[in-house]
């Protein structure tokens, strides 16, 4: 992985750091990204925003392998000023708390994931009642149990894909166990 760097980038590149400071670095790094509230893919998604020549998005493998030192000593020496100046750019953007909407930002928008679905016992025995009927009902028959059970439409589709899945497992453990 090779890395061109802009004069943004703190020139530290040039020299060659010591080890104990790329590990101090990276452990801070993971921490202030951490308290940020910005995951490993969001960080690698915004260095796109941050706009330095030659350096585009990175994987979350990529920063994951950073803040565990798995990456070559090259490649931490060249990772290090640029996740430094992300880190930069995101806690003054923190701290300005105004975001202008024109300007890319290098913190995720605030979509935050969505909660695991908890399908109460039941609106599961309905399911299963259904699944034992129909286990591949239409698009509309999805709905109607959708709106019966006062569930999402997307809620139930994923429930009987789920439960082929589950038979699918069952069957093929009780064809290994023969």
């Amino acid at each position: 992985m090779k890395l061109k760097l802009s004069t943004r980038v703190p020139p530290l590149h040039l020299e060659t750091p010591d080890p104990r400071e790329l590990e101090a670095f990276a452990e801070r790094f993971k921490q202030r990204r951490i308290k940020l509230g910005v995951t490993q893919a969001d960080v690698g998604k915004a260095l796109a925003n941050l706009r330095l020549p030659g350096v585009g998005a990175l994987s979350q493998s990529t920063i994951c392998r950073f803040e565990s030192l798995t990456l070559s000593h090259n490649n931490m020496i060249a990772l290090k000023p640029i996740l430094h100046a992300w880190l930069e750019e995101a806690e003054a953007q923190t701290r300005n708390k105004r975001r202008d909407p024109e300007a890319p930002s290098v913190l995720p928008a605030g979509e935050k994931k969505r909660k695991r679905t908890s399908i109460a016992a039941p609106e599961k025995r309905s399911l299963e009642a259904y699944f034992a009927v129909q286990p591949r009902p239409s698009g509309e028959k999805i709905a109607a149990i959708a709106e019966k059970l006062d569930l999402k439409k997307n809620v139930v589709r994923v429930w009987f894909c789920n439960q082929r899945q589950k038979q699918k497992r069952m069957k093929f453990a009780a064809q290994q166990s023969c």
